[in-house]
Parts: C-alpha cells; sequence; structure tokens
C-alpha cells in the first residue's frame, strides 16, 4: 500500500511533466496558484509519517512551493503548439507592494477646542523617525520632547499644566524642521488658588484667593457652607461665607466658571485650613480718664484692657479719638480733636479675625473748659446707641491689623452680624494689579478682531482726525490766523514781564524737576485705575517711574540725537507742564469711561531747536519722535508675548514695567500725530501728507489693538452704532465748514 501511494505520487516522468506543465499555463490565475500550493500542503499532511522517509529520498521539496524548481526545457517532439507561458520562478516580477501612506504629523489629545482643566497628557501621531518637540503655550522651553522610537504614535512623558485662557495654542513641531507642525487651540481654566482668611489664617467668615478675571469662583468649606465672588481684574477674589459657621478649624476649596468655559468648571483646589473665629470679643475696659474727668482738647491719654491682638478704638461721642493694640492683654493711646464740652466717652475691639465687640460702659468726659456745675455720672444702658461715628485709622501693631468700621457701641449682636464690618486686608508684594495683564498679545488669541480693528482705526481717522485738522484750519483762517482765545481775554489783565523792576523768577534744578514730574505722572497713570493699599502697588508705582523714564528717553533723546547729527541743527529737552495735564486728564479719563487696558499718555518734555529749522526740518524731527514711540510701543508688545507668568515679585515688575511702556508709548504717539495745535502731528502733516498717514494709521492701528477686549462690550451695548453716528455727524459739519469757506465765499467776494 505504501508502495503504491509513492508511484501515485511520482508516476512517469513524462506524466509529472505535464501536470507541471499545465498547472504553468493556468498560473495567470492567482486563485489557481494559491488553489494549488494550499492542494500541496494538505497532501503532505495527509502523508503523516509516511512522507518521512520520502523526505529522505529528495521528494519532500515538491510540497512547498518556495523549493518548486523550473523544469528542464521539453524535447521538441512534445512542445506543445502553442507558446508556453513561462514559471512564476523565472520571469514574472511580483506586483510592488503599494508603500504606506505617509504618517501626518498630529496632535490627537486633547482636541480642537477641547476643555482642559488640571493637568492633560498631549498625544498625537507622527512619521516613525520623528522626533518631536511640544512647545509651551507661555514661551520658554517645551513642554516635553518625544524622541524617535520608530512608532507612529507620541505622547509625553508626564503631563502638563496649560495656562488658562479661551484659547491657548497647541503647537507640535518636528526637531530641526519647525515647517512639520500641527497646532490648534483649547479652553484652559485652571483651578483658583485660596490663600485664606481677612487677615492670613484667621477668618470671621471672609476668605480670599486669586484667580482667573472674570471667572466665578465659588469656595466650599468641609462643612458644606458656601459663598461665590466675581474676580477682578487683578486676579483677586474675596467672599463672605453664607450659613451658620462656628469657630474653629475648617478646610477651603474653590473652583472657578468663565464663559469660554461653561458649562464645565474648573477642578477643585487644593484644600486650606483656616481658623474661623465668628465669636465677637468682650467689651474692652476704660480704666483712663476716669469718670467726670476734665482733659485738654488737644491731647488726652486713654487706656484700659482687652483681647491679645485686637484693635480697641475709643469714641468720644461721635468722635473717634484714637486707636491702640492690645497688647499683653492692655492698650493705651493719645487722642486728639475733640471740641469742648462733655461727651460720652465709649471704647471697642476688634479682634484679629474681624469681629467687633459691643461698645463699653459710657464715661462721662469734659473737654476743654469744665463745666459750672459737674453733672452726676449718668448709668450707661447697654442698648444705648451713640451717633454713627466715622470710620477710624487702625494703628499698626505687631500682627497684622484691619482698618476698623465700629458697630456702634451698644448696637444689637445680631444686627452687627448680619452686616459685617469692611475690612481692608493687607495684600503681597506679589499680587497682581491691573497692569500685571493689562495688555494682550493679539497672536495670543485664536480669533482676534482684526477686521474691527482696522475698521474703527480707519474711521476715526477719517470721521475725526482728518475733519478736526479742516475745521481747525477753517477757524483759524476765519480770524485772519489769529488764535481763538487770547491770554488777556482768559486771564484778564496781564502786566507784561518788561513792567517789573526785575522779573520774579524761579529757579528749580533741572533734575529735581524732571524726578518731581515723572513721579507725578506716575500718579497720575495709578489713577487710571483701582487702586488698593496692598504693597503691590507700591511695586506698580516703581514700575510704572521706569517705564515712564524709558518712554520719555527715547522720545526725547533720540530725537536730539537725530537733529544734531542728520539735520546739524542745535536741539536740546525741555519739560512742558501742559503735558501733565494731559497725562491726568488721559488717566482720569480712563478710568471715567471703565477702560481696560487704559488709554494712557506718557510724555513729559519735548525737544527744542535753538534756531530756527524751516518747515521740512520740524517735520522730520517730528516724526522721528512719533515713529520712535510707536517702534518703542511695539517692540514692548513683543516682549509681553515672551514674560513668563507674574508669580513673584521681579516677574510681576517686569510685567507691569513692560505693559506700561507698551500703553504709555502707543498712547502717546497717538496724541501727538493728531495735527491739531503746534503737536508733532501738525508739523509732520504740513511736511509729508504720506509720512504723516504711514504714521498714523500703523499707531491708532495698535491703538486699538490694545483696546481690542472693549470691542465686544462696545457692540453688545450699541455704544459703536452711537459712536459712528456722532463722528459722521462732526465730519459732516467739518467739511461742510472747510468747503464754505475755501470755495463758496471766494466766490461771492
Amino acid at each position: 500500500m505504501l508502495t503504491s501511494r509513492r508511484l501515485n505520487a511520482h508516476g512517469s516522468t513524462r506524466r509529472t511533466r505535464r501536470r507541471v506543465w499545465r498547472a504553468s499555463a493556468r498560473r495567470g490565475s492567482a486563485a489557481a496558484l494559491l488553489i494549488t500550493v494550499l492542494s500541496m500542503a494538505l497532501l503532505a499532511g495527509q502523508l503523516g509519517g509516511a512522507a518521512a522517509p520520502a523526505s529522505a529520498s529528495g521528494t519532500a521539496p515538491l510540497l512547498t512551493a518556495e523549493n518548486v524548481q523550473p523544469e528542464p526545457t521539453p524535447e521538441p517532439s512534445e512542445t506543445p503548439t502553442r507558446p508556453a507561458v513561462p514559471t512564476e520562478t523565472e520571469t514574472s516580477t511580483p506586483s510592488p507592494t503599494p508603500s504606506a501612506t505617509p504618517v501626518m504629523l498630529t496632535i490627537a489629545s486633547p482636541g480642537a477646542n477641547a476643555f482642559v482643566g488640571g493637568s492633560t497628557t498631549i498625544s498625537g501621531t507622527r512619521a516613525a523617525d520623528q522626533e518631536i518637540h511640544v512647545l509651551s503655550p507661555s514661551g520658554g522651553d517645551p513642554l516635553c520632547i518625544i524622541k524617535a522610537n520608530g512608532t507612529t504614535t507620541w505622547q509625553c512623558a508626564d503631563e502638563v499644566m496649560l495656562p488658562s485662557g479661551p484659547a491657548v495654542t497647541l503647537r507640535a513641531v518636528v526637531a530641526g524642521d519647525s515647517t512639520l507642525a500641527a497646532s490648534h487651540t483649547v479652553r484652559v481654566l485652571q483651578a483658583p488658588t485660596v490663600t485664606g482668611g481677612a487677615t492670613g489664617p484667621s477668618s470671621n467668615g471672609l476668605v480670599r484667593g486669586t484667580g482667573y478675571p472674570g471667572a466665578t469662583v465659588t469656595a466650599t468649606l468641609g462643612s458644606g457652607q458656601r459663598c461665590s465672588f466675581t474676580v477682578d481684574a487683578s486676579g483677586a477674589w474675596a467672599c463672605l461665607m453664607q450659613g451658620a459657621l462656628v469657630s474653629g478649624s475648617e478646610q477651603i476649596t474653590a473652583s472657578q466658571q468663565t464663559s469660554f468655559s461653561a458649562p464645565d468648571s474648573s477642578p477643585v483646589s487644593d484644600p486650606v485650613t483656616v481658623t474661623f473665629d465668628v465669636d465677637p470679643p468682650a467689651a474692652p475696659v476704660v480704666l483712663s480718664p476716669a469718670a467726670g474727668a476734665t482733659i485738654p482738647n488737644s491731647a488726652g491719654p486713654y487706656s484700659g484692657q482687652g483681647e491679645n491682638g485686637a484693635t480697641v478704638t475709643v469714641f468720644a461721642g461721635a468722635y473717634s479719638v484714637c486707636s491702640a493694640v492690645v497688647s499683653g492683654g492692655t492698650w493705651s493711646c493719645t487722642g486728639s480733636g475733640v471740641a469742648t464740652g462733655s461727651y460720652d466717652v465709649r471704647a471697642v475691639q476688634q479682634d484679629a479675625a474681624g469681629n467687633v465687640s459691643a461698645g463699653s460702659p459710657a464715661i462721662r468726659v469734659t473737654f476743654g473748659v469744665p463745666a459750672a456745675t459737674p453733672s452726676a455720672t449718668p448709668t450707661p444702658t447697654p442698648s444705648a446707641a451713640p451717633p454713627v461715628v466715622p470710620t477710624p485709622t487702625a494703628t499698626p501693631g505687631p500682627t497684622p491689623t484691619p482698618t476698623v468700621r465700629p458697630t456702634a457701641p451698644g448696637v444689637d449682636r445680631d444686627q452687627a452680624a448680619a452686616e459685617p464690618p469692611a475690612l481692608t486686608v493687607p495684600g503681597s508684594w506679589n499680587d497682581p494689579t491691573q497692569f500685571s495683564t493689562a495688555v494682550i498679545p493679539p497672536w495670543t488669541v485664536a480669533q482676534f478682531p482684526w477686521l474691527q480693528a482696522a475698521a474703527l482705526a480707519l474711521g476715526v481717522l477719517a470721521l475725526l482726525v482728518v475733519p478736526a485738522r479742516l475745521l481747525a484750519g477753517t477757524v483759524t483762517r476765519a480770524r485772519d490766523g489769529r488764535p481763538v482765545f487770547r491770554g488777556h481775554q482768559v486771564a484778564g489783565r496781564n502786566r507784561a514781564r518788561e513792567e517789573f523792576d526785575v522779573a520774579p523768577t524761579v529757579r528749580v534744578n533741572r533734575w529735581v524737576a524732571y524726578a518731581g514730574a515723572i513721579v507725578a505722572a506716575a500718579v497720575f497713570v495709578l489713577l487710571s485705575g483701582p487702586v488698593s493699599g496692598t504693597p503691590s502697588y507700591l511695586r506698580l508705582l516703581l514700575a510704572v517711574i521706569l517705564a515712564l523714564v524709558l518712554v520719555n528717553a527715547v522720545a526725547t533723546l533720540l530725537p536730539q540725537w537725530w537733529g544734531s547729527r542728520a539735520l546739524h541743527l542745535e536741539v536740546s529737552t525741555t519739560i512742558l507742564p501742559r503735558y501733565l495735564a494731559v497725562i491726568a486728564a488721559t488717566a482720569l479719563a480712563s478710568r471715567f469711561l471703565d477702560l481696560h487696558p487704559a488709554l494712557l499718555f506718557g510724555l513729559l518734555g519735548s525737544v527744542v531747536v535753538q534756531t530756527g529749522p524751516v518747515g521740512a526740518q520740524r517735520g522730520h524731527l517730528a516724526a522721528i519722535r512719533a515713529g520712535s514711540l510707536l517702534g518703542l510701543g511695539l517692540a514692548a508688545l513683543l516682549v509681553v508675548g515672551t514674560l513668563p507668568v507674574a508669580d513673584s515679585f521681579l516677574s510681576a515688575l517686569a510685567a507691569e514695567f513692560a505693559n506700561t511702556v507698551v500703553l504709555a508709548s502707543i498712547g502717546s504717539a497717538v496724541l501727538v500725530l493728531i495735527p491739531i495745535g503746534s503737536t508733532s502731528g501738525r508739523s509732520i502733516l504740513a511736511w509729508s501728507p504720506p509720512v504723516w498717514a504711514a504714521l498714523a494709521v500703523p499707531a491708532f492701528l495698535a491703538l486699538f489693538v490694545l483696546l481690542s477686549p472693549m470691542l465686544p462690550g462696545w457692540q453688545g451695548n450699541g455704544t459703536t452704532v452711537l459712536l459712528w453716528v456722532v463722528s459722521a455727524a462732526f465730519a459732516c459739519v467739518s467739511v461742510a465748514a472747510w468747503a464754505w469757506q475755501r470755495f463758496v465765499l471766494p466766490a461771492q467776494r
């Protein structure tokens, strides 16, 4: 039986060759070839152990497709009449395998416009041989670097924290070729922070912290009480806990939500332990002066006992006399300023947590001239309430002391709890201010309103600035070149300098005048936004002073150098007092109109040419001055976009300095380019209108780019439409007056 199967397997040589030739002739069909190979493999499996000896005799290679050898060329007598189809192993070329589609660099997670809170994992796809760098949205070192490892997917090894914002850019680039990149924006809102109570770790129910400007922060206690507050422009929030509170330590957490994150909220902040003290202290004791005493109006010693760390405030009737901090269980202070007469002297105290006590028993004291017949000391009643008292000022002590708004002595305790006292919470040197993040670089916003900013810039130039120049020229020509107002018409009769035997002069040191003007201007700039009594605003004052020094140095020294070197003019600098009034007007207008960021004017001086230059030279110097201001503002804007997050004294100082330079330099460039009066803009326009336009258009565009956060509000409340209508009416009146004087009046004459 074994022999018979071997013979069937081999057969005669001619019979085997014919079968192979037929199979080769039909190999044009891929399916047939596959069936043949599978059949041979199945036959080998069925032979089992009987195939083992055959393998030894050299017959096994017939069972595998790889070992099939081409047959010898058949004899001519046996060649078929049609051409033989060559076998696959001899002449056929394998069909080329289509190359894989190149893997594009992508960012798969988080997806475009996805909401991100807390830390997140960034991942995507790439080519197998690419090294990926994920760039930080705030600049600096990359968030992560993924080496090439032969895989087409990549992922940052660690989770990363992204800065909060409505459109935070995620960007991944291929190392060595930054043109191969993928980017999109995501919405990010990190958890707010809880810094503690009103005066550090102690609180009477008030808690505070930092968050994203404009977000609504909700603070929650472990026992369930909560309160909410909208974060102000400086990033600070504070709220008073609602519900029944008990004294003791509590853990506080907070989360925040914004319009771009809704309905999602940020993660919950790390818990912070705050010691609540909601029990008001006992009324202080007044030991001096004694009842019936007579003390002078100018001064009077007051002393007594109270709770350690509390601030005691003494009242004489409606007068707030003095304040002192209790130390060692006692307090003392000296007061003055009380009018002559007899008054009830009482004292209240406010503990470190902010709780205010009831008033001490009244003591009748006479100030100044003693009364003819001293009256008996009345017995005080706890319920008697004196008139409303003004706010006293806290005296510095060993512990942080809030400014006291005392409850009138004897006020019902429930009423005092319903209206907690206002507190001035001391801040930190590192706290943000309105200038920490005043400027938003446009390239950090996914969909920046360039069209609206350009439309407003061109609209202001076409409807306000140019018509104002036409109207000013019309009025001047109508008065035959004379100014509209003369000195004696405004200030009355004046005496000429020559009428004095010795003309009065006040000589002030030049550098003292410069320093005083800079400090005064810095104070006005601070008034463009809200100011609180925290150390961070002393830091802001320093940053504004440094920024104004830089702006004025660039606006005066560069034109002075250019005038002497290029124009060969004798140029000097001087302080213009009217500029200080312009600084104050723009700062207060920004505060009144609630502009964020503020429109600032930062110039205090100008260049003065000793010998009278021609108009072209004046225009040339004015163009250098305006162009240097605009260039400084744009350069500072680039610096703002690269600064790190302001979380320390130096970083916050640098951010405030750069933001102030941007606002002051661009605001000054815009105002000096208005061609009215004796401004640089009028000199430039008289010299070369194209040069004036080349400076005015980018300056006004930069101004409205800075004011871009205000554009949605203007459009939402209809202010934009009203401004367009008023501007168009002003332009029509100005152009009509100019055309009447220029064309109609000469024709009538």
